[in-house]
Formats: C-alpha cells, sequence, structure tokens
C-alpha cells in the first residue's frame, strides 16, 4: 500500500491490557515525522479503545464499527487476541497485518482457571494495583526495568483504566479461542515483532507462528520485552514503514 501526496494510509493500532492510547504515542510520533519528511507513507492513526467488553469477538466488532473499510491492523498482546478476531470476521478490510508481543494459541485449561480466579479475586482483599514489581521483571528487558519514565507510564495507564476494566479484560483474554489454524489462511504482508526479553510470551513461540503465515517478516528485537513499541519505538516503527510500503 503506497499514500500518494494527497492520502494517507490508516493504521489502526490494538493495544495490550491495561493500556490505552499512550502504548502507541512513540511509534506513532515517528511514523509522523517521518512522513512529513517524505521518507515514508503518511498514516492516520486510529487507537480504539478496549476497555467497555469482557469478550474479544465483541471488541473485535467494536473496532470494525468505527474503523475505515480498509486498514493496515497492529495488535499487541491483547489487541493481537482482538486481531485474530478481525481476520476472522472482515479479512478482507485487512491491507497489512503487524503482530507484536502476542500469541495466536488459546490459554491451557491452567492458564485460563488461573486468569478467570484472579479476575474474581481483584481488590477483595488488597487494593487493585495493575502494575507490581513480578510483572515489571517479566515485562520489562532488564535495560529498561528501571526506566522511572517507562514504568511510571505502564502504571499510569494501568491505574487511570482501573480494576474494573482490568476484569473485563483478563476475562476476555482468558476466554479467547485459538487462532492458530487461521495463520495459514492468510494471504496479506505481515511481520511478526518480540522483544528478546518477553518473558510474558516467549520469542520461541512467535516464530514458530512466523513460521505458519505465509511469507511473514519475524523480527526479534534486542533490548525489549513484552512492550517493544514503548522500548524500542525506533525498531518499530522501522517495522511498520518497511510493511507497508
Amino acid at each position: 500500500m503506497t499514500a500518494n501526496p494527497h492520502t494517507t494510509i490508516p493504521v489502526v493500532f490494538l493495544s495490550g491490557m491495561l493500556a490505552d492510547q499512550r502504548m502507541w504515542q512513540p511509534v506513532i510520533a515517528r511514523m509522523e515525522a517521518r512522513g512529513r519528511r517524505g521518507v515514508a507513507p503518511a498514516i492516520t492513526p486510529m487507537i480504539p479503545a478496549l476497555d467497555t467488553k469482557d469478550d474479544v469477538q465483541a471488541m473485535a466488532r467494536d473496532v470494525l464499527d468505527l474503523v475505515p473499510d480498509r486498514f493496515v491492523l497492529v495488535g499487541m498482546s491483547m489487541g493481537g487476541y482482538v486481531a485474530f478476531e478481525i481476520l476472522r470476521m472482515a479479512r478482507e478490510r485487512v491491507s497489512h497485518l503487524m503482530l507484536v508481543n502476542t500469541r495466536a494459541t488459546a490459554d491451557d485449561p491452567v492458564m485460563r482457571r488461573r486468569r478467570l480466579l484472579l479476575a474474581r479475586l481483584s481488590g477483595v482483599n488488597l487494593p487493585f494495583r495493575g502494575v507490581n514489581d513480578a510483572m515489571l521483571d517479566d515485562m520489562l528487558h532488564p535495560d529498561h526495568r528501571h526506566n522511572s519514565e517507562l514504568v511510571g507510564l505502564l502504571s499510569d495507564m494501568a491505574e487511570d483504566l482501573g480494576e474494573d476494566v482490568f476484569k473485563r479484560q483478563i476475562i476476555a483474554v482468558a476466554n479467547r479461542p485459538d487462532s492458530m489454524a487461521l495463520l495459514p489462511e492468510l494471504d496479506i504482508p505481515c511481520t511478526v515483532m518480540v522483544g528478546e526479553a518477553d518473558r510474558v510470551i516467549s520469542p520461541a513461540s512467535h516464530h514458530d507462528m512466523a513460521a505458519r503465515i505465509p511469507g511473514a517478516r519475524m523480527i526479534e528485537v534486542a533490548g525489549a520485552g513484552h512492550y517493544v513499541p514503548l522500548e524500542q519505538p525506533d525498531i518499530c516503527a522501522d517495522a511498520l514503514c518497511a510493511l507497508i510500503t
């Protein structure tokens, strides 16, 4: 998809759990700067909220109601699960696909029960905390683990969205369907990206996912964990430019 000087490319960014439009601002800023210099296509970014439903299919329907007839789709973590539902419902509307720190498999029964139990117990005995030290250890590359600005942003997004959104989103994630059978059917340009230090969703699972998508480009990002768009926004923007140019 190549833009002409009078058009822009709609890019739909789908965030992970307890994240909002701030997740994508560093990447969007870099894309827009490149577009102004004429070295990359100009984009129209769209970041639908995924905070009102407890079902990934319902989230996908809401997104499809909001976005243009044809668009680039970028899904990170939970946003990737919603992206798979969009592809099931309206694959013809998606021109290019970028999957970031996500997976195509469903939860196994043990993980599913654990998530649903966490949804029930959240905030029962202790005040809700969307981000804690153990989560940060798993999610961030060691080089960024003590980056106060980044940790503060993750905490602010989680606290701003709050306990009710967390419960809805974790239920949606727990009950998501398996999308592995969909992967070989994807006939659009696709990039799969993961941080080398992602301990939430392993790099190995991303390599497997990319291998099942015809022609997909696999990028393992040095110096990043589960939050590639925030930890390495230049690399993320480079990959998105390469995908849509």
